[in-house]
C-alpha cells in the first residue's frame, strides 16, 4: 500500500507473466490463408452486451438480431399479456 501517488509503482511490460497463446477456432474460408479480420474480435461480444442491457433495462429478453425498437415493444406488449 502507498499513502499517495508519489510512491505508487506502475506497472510495465516486465511484470507481465508469459503468455503461450492457444489457437482454439479453425481459421476462415474467406480470409487471406485462413486469417480472421482484426476488427471482427472486437464485434463478437456487442450484440449480446446490448440484448443484455435491454433485458436489465425493460426485462424482456431478445434473441435475434437485428434488436429494433418494434421488437423490444412488441416482447413488452407479450410480457405485458402474460406471455401470450
Amino acid at each position: 500500500m502507498n499513502p499517495g501517488f508519489r510512491d505508487y509503482q506502475m506497472l510495465t511490460a516486465m511484470d507481465v507473466i508469459p503468455v503461450i497463446p492457444v489457437v482454439v477456432e479453425p481459421g476462415d474460408e474467406d480470409g487471406p490463408y485462413g486469417a480472421k479480420g482484426v476488427g471482427e474480435p472486437g464485434l463478437v461480444p456487442t450484440a449480446p452486451a446490448i440484448a443484455n442491457a435491454i433485458y436489465d433495462a425493460v426485462g424482456v429478453r431478445i434473441k435475434d438480431l437485428p434488436i429494433t425498437p418494434e421488437k423490444i415493444l412488441v416482447a413488452l406488449k407479450e410480457k405485458g399479456n402474460g406471455g401470450t
